[in-house]
């Protein structure tokens, strides 16, 4: 792969893990508020309510370790991408240049 493709793609991961992290964040913080501003009246059914609370509670769920998951992989792929440009730029101590 491409050197810029790989950093681009550390970064990439980066951004969405610090992204899906601040709307869980957000989710954990908002979730209760925003369930008790919701006044359901006649028109509407419980069961909306019942989607809405199951909605926040899978958000609040899956994003905070998703996202702990990706910034993570951001990590190991820009140490990684580091380790290879490291060895890559030394000639091993195994291997002998090559003579013309």
């Amino acid at each position: 792969m491409d050197q810029n493709a790989v950093s681009g793609l550390s970064r990439t991961t980066l951004r969405a893990g610090i992204i899906v992290g601040a709307i869980g964040a957000f989710s954990v913080i908002l979730a209760p508020q925003v369930m008790q501003s919701l006044q359901f009246g006649p028109a509407y059914s419980q069961a909306l309510g019942f989607v809405l609370h199951v909605a926040f509670q899978l958000v609040t769920l899956f994003f905070l370790p998703f996202s702990a998951a990706l910034v993570a992989a951001s990590l190991v792929m820009r140490h990684l991408d580091f380790t290879l440009a490291r060895a890559g730029a030394a000639p091993s101590a195994g291997r002998q240049p090559q003579r013309d």
